[in-house]
């Protein structure tokens, strides 16, 4: 609950500040571009010979705006897989020798999301929302994860160069864990703070930033941050060139199973539970495609 009155805190001062920064800025223009929008980077590592590995990252955004709403489709993820070669030799000697390799090859990360989200705007400043998402993220220990959300949101600037948001939702959340815990249950209510916040820093370099924290009101110390920001550099109309990082950090993490050795070196007796790390990061370097 401290960290929840600290996040609102932060939340309400940024938004002041917003407004006053705001204030000699003209209002926003009231001919915004309607329609289609897509957005897509796509960001990937390959080696092979001595050592072989696969990554692949990809997100894209879909979003469609009318007069005074908006529906936006957002999916993406990453996957990665590495290949280990073991090599050995049949025979009697260097001149005479037969060699045999085997490839092991295992996924070593992995994340997928997916959300719908609709906007409608009540006044210039004010607009309700109604959200759902999906997150797997087996490496987490989630196995699937759907969020329903409804609520509302203020749009304290949003002038053509910069944007600031920030959202209140009542949410409804469905959890499936790779490994099951008995003591906490998987569907439940909660609350959702949020800010959505673009930069138009120069004109070929955008900043962007959102924060999602979702507290679960069945279980106080389940506290979920999902901090992204990301600098688009334009190459070209629609090319742009994009680093960013995402950080996820679960206060009350999901569980792994650990063998259990009665000393070091020693015998396996069993298994235990453990909580897995509370923070993920991923960094990321994509081309970013434009319509």
């Amino acid at each position: 609950m401290i960290l929840f009155k600290r996040l609102s805190a932060v939340l309400a001062a940024s938004a002041a500040l917003s407004t006053l920064l705001a204030a000699p800025v003209q209002a926003q223009d009231d001919e915004r571009e309607l329609g289609w929008a897509f957005e897509a980077d796509l960001g990937a590592l390959w080696t092979g010979g001595n050592q072989e590995t696969n990554t692949l990252a990809f997100n894209g955004t879909v979003a469609y705006l009318w007069p005074k709403s908006q529906l936006k489709l957002t999916g993406g993820g990453f996957t990665s897989e590495s290949s280990l070669t073991t090599s050995t030799a049949v025979g009697t000697g260097q001149d005479d020798f037969q060699l045999f390799e085997e490839t092991i090859t295992e996924k070593t990360a992995e994340t997928f999301l997916a959300g719908l989200r609709y906007d409608y705007d009540v006044s210039a400043k004010f607009y309700v929302t109604g959200l759902g998402d999906w997150l797997r993220n087996p490496f987490a220990g989630i196995d699937d994860r759907f969020v329903f959300g409804a609520g509302a949101g203020n749009r304290w600037v949003d002038n053509g160069k910069v944007r600031f948001t920030t959202d209140y939702l009542v949410t409804y959340t469905t959890e499936t864990t790779v490994i099951p815990d008995p003591t906490v249950n998987s569907d439940f209510a909660g609350l959702r703070l949020g800010y959505d916040f673009l930069w138009d820093a120069t004109s070929s370099t955008n900043f962007e930033s959102t924060l999602v924290a979702d507290f679960n009101l069945d279980n106080t110390d389940d506290i979920r941050l999902d901090w992204y920001n990301g600098l688009p550099i334009d190459i070209s109309s629609v090319l742009a060139f994009k680093p960013s990082i995402r950080l996820l950090w679960r206060n009350d993490p999901a569980l792994q199973l650990v063998p259990l050795f009665d000393a070091p070196g020693g015998v396996e007796t069993g298994t235990v539970l453990t909580p897995l790390n509370k923070l993920d990061s991923y960094f990321n370097l994509s081309l970013l495609f434009k319509f």
